[in-house]
Protein backbone atom coordinates (compact mmCIF):
# COMPACT_ATOMS: atom_id res chain seq x y z
CA UNK A 1 0.00 0.00 0.00
CA UNK A 2 1.57 3.47 -0.79
CA UNK A 3 1.36 6.40 1.49
CA UNK A 4 -1.73 8.15 0.72
CA UNK A 5 -3.79 5.03 0.44
CA UNK A 6 -2.29 3.96 4.30
CA UNK A 7 -3.08 7.38 5.03
CA UNK A 8 -6.74 6.97 3.98
CA UNK A 9 -7.01 4.24 5.11
CA UNK A 10 -6.85 5.36 8.58
CA UNK A 11 -9.74 6.94 8.65
CA UNK A 12 -12.68 5.01 9.53
CA UNK A 13 -10.45 3.72 12.75
CA UNK A 14 -9.83 7.47 13.72
CA UNK A 15 -13.59 7.85 13.02
CA UNK A 16 -14.05 4.71 15.46
CA UNK A 17 -11.73 5.27 18.00
CA UNK A 18 -10.88 8.54 18.15
CA UNK A 19 -12.39 11.92 19.74
CA UNK A 20 -12.56 15.05 17.81
CA UNK A 21 -9.63 16.23 18.38
CA UNK A 22 -7.99 13.32 16.52
CA UNK A 23 -10.13 13.67 13.91
CA UNK A 24 -9.50 16.96 13.47
CA UNK A 25 -5.50 16.34 13.44
CA UNK A 26 -6.33 14.01 10.33
CA UNK A 27 -7.84 16.30 8.48
CA UNK A 28 -6.32 19.54 9.34
CA UNK A 29 -2.62 17.65 9.22
CA UNK A 30 -3.41 15.62 6.17
CA UNK A 31 -1.07 16.87 3.79
CA UNK A 32 2.01 17.37 6.51
CA UNK A 33 1.51 14.13 7.26
CA UNK A 34 1.89 12.30 3.78
CA UNK A 35 4.45 14.78 2.80
CA UNK A 36 6.23 12.67 5.80
CA UNK A 37 4.93 9.18 4.86
CA UNK A 38 6.24 9.64 1.67
CA UNK A 39 9.90 10.41 3.06
CA UNK A 40 9.68 7.32 4.66
CA UNK A 41 8.55 5.59 1.54
CA UNK A 42 11.35 7.09 -0.30
CA UNK A 43 14.31 6.45 2.43
CA UNK A 44 12.95 3.55 4.29
CA UNK A 45 12.64 0.14 2.89
CA UNK A 46 9.55 -1.96 3.42
CA UNK A 47 9.12 -4.09 6.17
CA UNK A 48 11.77 -1.68 8.05
CA UNK A 49 11.67 -0.81 11.52
CA UNK A 50 10.40 2.73 12.07
CA UNK A 51 10.38 4.67 15.92
CA UNK A 52 7.74 7.20 15.18
CA UNK A 53 8.55 9.52 18.11
CA UNK A 54 5.71 11.90 20.01
CA UNK A 55 3.10 9.50 17.65
CA UNK A 56 0.21 10.07 19.31
CA UNK A 57 -3.26 10.14 17.90
CA UNK A 58 -0.88 7.04 16.47
CA UNK A 59 -2.77 8.23 13.11
CA UNK A 60 1.14 8.34 10.79
CA UNK A 61 2.09 4.85 13.35
CA UNK A 62 -1.16 3.66 11.81
CA UNK A 63 -0.20 4.73 8.20
CA UNK A 64 3.09 3.18 8.10
CA UNK A 65 1.55 -0.07 9.58
CA UNK A 66 -0.61 -0.46 6.57
CA UNK A 67 1.90 1.06 4.54
CA UNK A 68 3.95 -2.29 5.82
CA UNK A 69 6.80 -1.41 8.29
CA UNK A 70 6.92 -2.59 11.73
CA UNK A 71 6.43 0.38 13.84
CA UNK A 72 7.05 1.18 17.43
CA UNK A 73 5.04 4.51 18.79
CA UNK A 74 6.56 6.19 21.53
CA UNK A 75 4.71 8.95 23.36
CA UNK A 76 4.87 11.13 26.55
CA UNK A 77 0.75 10.52 26.87
CA UNK A 78 -0.25 7.71 24.43
CA UNK A 79 -3.00 6.75 27.12
CA UNK A 80 -5.93 8.63 25.35
CA UNK A 81 -5.33 7.10 21.77
CA UNK A 82 -4.34 3.74 23.05
CA UNK A 83 -7.76 2.66 21.12
CA UNK A 84 -5.98 3.31 17.88
CA UNK A 85 -2.76 1.93 18.20
CA UNK A 86 -4.05 -1.02 19.45
CA UNK A 87 -6.52 -1.38 16.21
CA UNK A 88 -3.64 -0.86 14.16
CA UNK A 89 -1.55 -3.71 15.86
CA UNK A 90 1.14 -0.27 16.71
CA UNK A 91 3.58 -1.54 19.19
CA UNK A 92 3.23 1.47 22.13
CA UNK A 93 6.28 2.52 24.46
CA UNK A 94 5.53 5.67 26.79
CA UNK A 95 8.57 7.78 27.56
CA UNK A 96 8.96 11.43 28.30
CA UNK A 97 11.41 12.26 25.51
CA UNK A 98 13.15 14.87 27.49
CA UNK A 99 13.54 13.26 30.52
CA UNK A 100 13.66 9.73 29.67
CA UNK A 101 16.31 7.14 27.80
CA UNK A 102 14.41 6.01 24.43
CA UNK A 103 15.86 2.46 25.32
CA UNK A 104 15.24 1.49 21.64
CA UNK A 105 17.94 -0.15 19.37
CA UNK A 106 18.00 -1.16 15.95
CA UNK A 107 15.72 0.82 14.28
CA UNK A 108 15.86 1.41 10.68
CA UNK A 109 14.20 4.26 10.69
CA UNK A 110 13.23 7.35 13.39
CA UNK A 111 10.20 9.95 12.27
CA UNK A 112 10.44 12.65 14.42
CA UNK A 113 7.55 15.14 12.78
CA UNK A 114 6.73 18.27 14.47
CA UNK A 115 7.61 17.53 17.39
CA UNK A 116 10.95 19.33 17.66
CA UNK A 117 9.16 22.77 18.24
CA UNK A 118 7.60 21.06 21.67
CA UNK A 119 10.75 20.45 22.67
CA UNK A 120 12.84 23.03 25.55
CA UNK A 121 15.74 23.54 23.43
CA UNK A 122 17.90 22.42 26.11
CA UNK A 123 16.76 19.05 26.27
CA UNK A 124 17.16 18.91 22.03
CA UNK A 125 20.86 18.07 21.99
CA UNK A 126 19.81 14.66 24.56
CA UNK A 127 16.32 13.72 22.47
CA UNK A 128 18.72 13.81 19.49
CA UNK A 129 21.29 11.92 20.65
CA UNK A 130 18.64 9.13 22.41
CA UNK A 131 17.37 8.82 18.33
CA UNK A 132 21.04 8.56 17.61
CA UNK A 133 21.40 5.43 19.92
CA UNK A 134 18.33 3.89 18.33
CA UNK A 135 19.08 3.88 14.90
CA UNK A 136 21.22 1.07 13.41
CA UNK A 137 24.34 2.19 11.79
CA UNK A 138 23.36 3.89 8.41
CA UNK A 139 19.40 4.34 9.79
CA UNK A 140 17.29 7.53 8.77
CA UNK A 141 15.55 10.20 10.90
CA UNK A 142 12.65 12.00 8.96
CA UNK A 143 12.25 15.18 10.77
CA UNK A 144 9.48 17.81 10.36
CA UNK A 145 8.89 20.88 11.81
CA UNK A 146 6.06 23.67 10.87
CA UNK A 147 7.31 26.37 8.93
CA UNK A 148 6.42 29.35 11.08
CA UNK A 149 6.94 31.49 7.73
CA UNK A 150 4.02 29.98 5.95
CA UNK A 151 1.51 31.08 4.15
CA UNK A 152 -0.94 30.29 6.63
CA UNK A 153 0.73 31.41 9.31
CA UNK A 154 1.44 34.78 7.72
CA UNK A 155 -2.45 34.99 7.31
CA UNK A 156 -3.27 34.24 10.69
CA UNK A 157 -1.32 37.49 11.57
CA UNK A 158 -2.53 39.87 9.04
CA UNK A 159 -6.17 38.57 10.79
CA UNK A 160 -4.72 39.55 14.01
CA UNK A 161 -4.73 36.27 14.94
CA UNK A 162 -1.40 34.85 17.15
CA UNK A 163 0.57 32.56 14.63
CA UNK A 164 2.16 30.70 17.11
CA UNK A 165 0.94 27.77 18.29
CA UNK A 166 0.42 27.70 22.36
CA UNK A 167 1.91 24.60 22.88
CA UNK A 168 5.45 25.03 20.81
CA UNK A 169 8.94 25.75 22.56
CA UNK A 170 10.20 27.22 19.89
CA UNK A 171 9.21 27.49 16.47
CA UNK A 172 11.82 27.50 13.38
CA UNK A 173 12.00 29.58 10.26
CA UNK A 174 12.39 26.78 7.26
CA UNK A 175 13.54 28.86 4.15
CA UNK A 176 12.95 25.50 1.80
CA UNK A 177 9.26 24.90 0.19
CA UNK A 178 7.76 21.60 0.59
CA UNK A 179 8.97 20.87 -2.91
CA UNK A 180 12.39 21.14 -1.61
CA UNK A 181 11.71 18.48 0.69
CA UNK A 182 13.98 15.61 0.57
CA UNK A 183 15.40 13.13 3.33
CA UNK A 184 18.52 13.21 5.04
CA UNK A 185 20.63 10.89 6.56
CA UNK A 186 21.28 10.93 10.41
CA UNK A 187 24.56 8.92 10.57
CA UNK A 188 24.18 6.48 13.32
CA UNK A 189 27.07 4.77 15.17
Amino acid sequence: MDAREALLSVEKIIREHGDSKALNSYFLEFGRRLEALRLVERWCARGASVVDLGAQPFITSCALKAMGYDVTAVDVEPEPYMPIAERCGVKVVKRDLERERLDIRGADCAVFTEVIEHLHYYYVPHVLSEINKALKPGGYLILTTPNIASLFRRLRLILGKQPIYRYHVREIHNARSSDDAGGGRLQAG
